[in-house]
């Protein structure tokens, strides 16, 4: 009895103290503003995560993120002082959550540690926090309200009782609801009036369209005609919203990318000097509005401002210096086979102050960071790592509606890739575009390195693919003077060679020359005697013809020399004028283009036609409608040419034959028609790349000589070097 006596005595002792430590505690200023910057924490994090992307959203991870700044230091003395206060007193329910909740908070708050300073200074924020954030963040919103309320509930007699107590629950419970409303409703007000960035544009007024557009169905009334390439809504697009590449770059995330992009042609597709003069010539034939037909793939940028119009004769532009941009590419959301860039763009929803400088961008760049989800949700596209999404460019054809003439094939790497035997429709044997374009870059510091889907590599391989797209074009980056344009050049000429070398398809993609040479002719003659000899071509390693694109002003040939065993010329065939860079089928005779099978020796390219049959000499497109004298060579199969020479009588020794592939990215006629100064003003002169080199000897003795008849009888082999072997393994 004495003893259940003095257990109730001590509990009410005990009550009395928690009534008093409570009271404390809901007039205690600290905990007031505590409660309130945890469930502004939860709030905000939860409208972060639920929301769909808006201004609105964006706001609440600025306010996230400063709350958790400011009150961290509180946050933590709170949780340190209530502790101590109530750890000595009964085990309840709502102390259980209350340590929960402690435990909880400081979790998340020292996880929001790492995630913060990697939104302000890194590349991307770390899952495993992101995920330790969002987990203990819910258990915390969860429990604090659970907490707060049994607290209330247990309360709520002994507040009917004592009105010093229940004022103190009232003024908390107000306090705490009028902050936090008035935090959401200024949230919210600056979501509304918020002007954001404005992406599309109706067309403007006095936009033109050439007359014919309504005739054909292909086109339906596109304001982007007569290219394919038009936006979602038809409406045009802000150019800050498609261009400002360089932000990509200077946020400390795709720093690399950037580097890699800035001298390639898909970067300087729209300022490059022939693409330009041609475009001028265009637009003087014809119109400035049937430019677009070009813009779709070189200018993306001017024709969604609307630029491309009859108001802007100078064609001044506000993405010539982008040319195909990172925004662009990455940007678009459809795409069709049927080529002339046929895509569709859908305008990335920007964040706060993202075409912005200083103190913006930065806030820009860490909301990017720290909330990625629509810039993912923009920029990674499944549809991008598709031969199709190349496709959309890399096939094209010179419509009815253009050259008044009928529809006339043009270049077509996207045909000739799929129909080819490097298309397999086997992921672990098919090699697309991007394969040997794009290679993997390891070592890569990019936020986007690693990635799922792609079955040349793990999501944990730190790598990223090169964004150089490396071709053949190593001549424009040096006349432009782009940024890392002599490592573009390099890389560029190693490709060109087939130095090349890249990991990941090694077991598919056979080392060596791109194209291969291999001299067939006879092991011996005699002097005076006639003798053939054949070269032939083999595209061993394209994933489309050789060569391919503009055959009017892409060329490669063959030049070989027939030596005598002092390296004095016998004679030659290929040989490129020093002077007017011209190449001679033979020495003193030009080749003429259209020629190809009967030309002195084997060059690669074409001659379009007009509509009454006469030469295209300045890539006329919107001309075109046939084409003449093309040579070129589908993957895998090879072409040859015969060349005929006498046997000089006179000649000491074996005969050496010596064979160039060589290439330019440039027919030299071209450049002098098109640009005739650019090579002077620039004092960059267009190289000539050989693909490969072969040689061999002819082993020479007198007619009816009795060592001749001699070892024809015996059977010997004949004592003078071979030619080296040629590798003729099929691709």
């Amino acid at each position: 009895m004495v003893y259940e006596q003095n257990r109730s005595s001590n509990s009410a002792k005990s009550n009395i103290s928690s009534r008093d430590l409570s009271l404390k505690g809901w007039t205690s200023r600290l905990a007031i503003i505590v409660t309130i910057a945890l469930t502004i924490e939860s709030i905000s994090g939860v409208w972060i995560y639920i929301a769909p992307f808006s201004i609105s959203s964006q706001i609440q991870v600025i306010l996230h993120t400063l709350t958790g700044i400011l009150f961290f230091i509180p946050v933590l003395v709170y949780l340190t002082r209530h502790i101590l206060v109530w750890y000595n007193q009964g085990f309840t329910v709502t102390m259980v959550l209350g340590y929960t909740v402690m435990v909880m908070v400081l979790l998340c708050m020292i996880s929001g540690i790492p995630l913060t300073w990697e939104s302000l200074v890194g590349s991307k924020i770390e899952k495993v926090w992101d995920i330790i954030h969002l987990v203990t963040g819910i258990i915390a919103f969860v429990t604090i309200f659970v907490h707060l309320f049994l607290a209330f509930y247990y309360n709520r007699y002994f507040a009917k009782k004592n009105l010093q107590y229940s004022t103190a629950l009232r003024k908390f419970a107000y306090s705490s609801i009028i902050w936090i409303a008035g935090v959401i409703a200024i949230s919210l007000g600056i979501a509304i009036l918020w002007p954001g960035n404005l992406a599309y544009f109706p067309v403007p007024e006095g936009y033109s369209l050439p007359s014919y557009i309504q005739e054909y169905d292909e086109y339906k009334g596109s304001p982007f005609a007569p290219t394919y390439a038009t936006t979602d809504n038809r409406n045009m697009i802000n150019p800050e919203i498609l261009g400002n590449s360089q932000s990509c770059g200077t946020s400390r995330c795709h720093d690399q990318i950037l580097a890699e992009w800035q001298p390639s042609a898909h970067r300087f597709a729209a300022m490059n000097p022939p693409f330009m003069q041609v475009q001028k010539n265009f637009a003087k034939d014809r119109n400035t509005e049937e430019t677009r037909y070009c813009a779709g793939c070189h200018d993306p940028i001017s024709l969604f401002s609307g630029a491309k119009d009859i108001q802007n004769l100078e064609l001044n532009a506000p993405g010539i210096q982008e040319g195909i941009s990172c925004a662009v590419c990455h940007s678009i959301s459809r795409v069709d086979q049927r080529g002339n860039a046929d895509y569709v763009v859908t305008a990335p929803r920007k964040y706060l102050w993202e075409v912005s400088d200083g103190m913006k961008k930065f806030v820009s760049d860490f909301l990017i960071r720290a909330y990625p989800r629509q810039h993912l949700e923009d920029y990674d596209r499944n549809l991008l790592r598709t031969p199709e999404f190349c496709g959309a460019c890399h096939k094209q054809f010179i419509p009815e509606a253009l050259n008044r003439f009928g529809l006339t094939p043009g270049q077509n790497q996207y045909d000739e890739w799929r129909k080819s035997h490097w298309h397999t429709e086997e992921a672990d044997t098919d090699l697309s575009c991007r394969d040997c374009h794009m290679r993997l870059v390891y070592n890569s510091n990019d936020p986007g390195r690693g990635e799922k889907g792609d079955i040349r590599r793990t999501h944990d391989d730190e790598a990223h693919r090169h964004h150089g797209t490396i071709a053949t074009n190593l001549f424009m980056p040096e006349i432009l003077k782009l940024p890392n344009w002599e490592s573009q050049t390099r890389l560029t000429k190693e490709w060109i060679q087939g130095k090349t070398v890249i990991p990941e398809i090694d077991h598919l993609w056979p080392r060596g020359p791109v194209a291969v040479l291999e001299i067939i002719s006879p092991e011996r003659a005699d002097k005076g005697e006639d003798v053939s000899v054949t070269v032939v071509v083999k595209n061993r390693k394209a994933g489309h013809n050789f060569i391919t694109g503009p055959l009017d002003f892409i060329r490669a040939w063959i030049h070989l020399q027939v030596l005598d065993e002092q390296e004095n010329l016998l004679y030659e065939w290929g040989l490129i004028d020093p002077i007017t860079r011209s190449i001679f089928d033979v020495p003193g005779q030009v080749h003429q283009i259209g020629n190809s099978r009967k030309q002195g020796t084997l060059v690669l390219e074409g001659l379009p036609l007009n509509g009454k049959g006469k030469p295209i000499k300045k890539h006329e497109l919107w001309e075109a409608a046939g084409g003449k004298g093309q040579r070129t060579i589908f993957p895998g199969y090879s072409d040859k040419q015969i060349y005929k020479f006498k046997v000089p009588p006179n000649v000491e020794g074996n005969i050496v034959l010596k064979a160039d592939l060589n290439f330019r990215r440039y027919r030299q006629e071209f450049l002098d028609l098109v640009v005739p100064a650019l090579e002077k003003e620039t004092g960059v002169y267009q190289p000539t790349v050989t693909k490969d080199s072969q040689e061999k000897r002819i082993f020479i003795s007198n007619k009816g000589s009795m060592d001749h008849l001699s070892q024809n009888l015996s059977g010997n082999k004949l004592p003078f070097p071979q030619s080296s072997p040629v590798n003729t393994e099929k691709p």
